[in-house]
């Protein structure tokens, strides 16, 4: 394991396993920083639109509304609940995924200054630290995006007739 131990080693040796250590922190950051396909408030500004289509849809009378577009509305409003739980989520994890960005650039500047060279353990503090908020930022990143990405063809397909439909009642 990585940091176990403190002393011992050269300056170098340490050096090279704060190194190791950085670029294992950087790696497992932009994997998760690369997953993010949508802007930062995509999202949400799709939630407020689906949330005023939908406001306008309550004004439509039963006998306006043909099986078809029912249908659409149904999904429509499933796809805004979603929407409406997992666009803070996801803005969030972007902007913790940059919070984390400083943090490991701040640290990567202490490793570069050779503040670690004597002290490998407390690297490995902070190693640890960073590791494990990437790991709980992974989780969340990848329940957010699975729920967004499973309603994104579903919106995409009928996002233009209803949101047209909604129009006509303006």
């Amino acid at each position: 394991m990585i940091f176990a131990s403190c002393g011992g080693g050269a300056i170098s040796e340490n050096r090279t396993e704060c190194t190791r250590g950085m670029d294992s922190l950087w790696t497992s950051l932009n994997e998760i920083r690369g997953r993010f396909g949508y802007k930062i408030n995509e999202i949400d500004e799709r939630r407020h639109e689906m949330d005023s289509v939908l406001q306008w849809l309550k004004f439509a009378g039963e006998n306006e509304l043909s099986p078809d577009i029912k249908t659409q509305i149904m999904q429509y409003s499933s796809v805004y609940r979603i929407y409406k739980d997992f666009s803070p989520r996801y803005r969030q994890n972007i902007l913790k995924a940059e919070e984390l960005f400083y943090e490991i650039k701040a640290l990567d500047k202490q490793v570069k200054a050779g503040d670690f060279d004597k002290d490998l353990a407390a690297f490995g503090k902070e190693y640890r630290r960073l590791m494990g908020a990437i790991t709980r930022l992974r989780a969340d990143v990848e329940e957010t995006l699975g729920r967004l990405n499973a309603v994104e063809p579903t919106y995409r397909r009928i996002a233009e007739n209803v949101e047209s439909f909604a129009e006509t009642l303006r």
